[in-house]
């Protein structure tokens, strides 16, 4: 009967010591979940920059391209900057 009573409480004990690990672990698990989820919104962040610049780089070319007396670049510039404006409008409304 002592052996049994023994027994229990061994058994008593490390299941205890199992719980203690497995809420360790969890709390782990739920740590690393958060940051995973903070490093995919960096990354579509950095996405959404990485678009962005694309076409700025696009809009830049398409620029220098076009480049003619002084009247027609500035016209462009403002048309290129006006486009500019509306895709990121665009891309503002995508992330609502």
């Amino acid at each position: 009967m002592k052996d049994l009573s023994t027994t229990v409480e061994t058994l008593g004990k490390k299941i205890d010591s199992l719980i203690g690990t497995s809420d360790g672990y969890q709390h782990k698990i739920d740590s690393l979940e958060q940051e995973k989820q903070k490093l995919q919104d960096k990354m579509e962040g950095l996405n959404e920059d990485l678009k962005r610049m694309r076409e700025e780089n696009k809009v830049l070319k398409m620029a220098s391209a076009i480049k003619g007396d002084e009247g027609t670049v500035s016209e462009s510039k403002r048309k290129i900057s006006q486009i500019v404006r509306e895709i990121d409008r665009c891309i503002a409304l995508l992330n609502d």
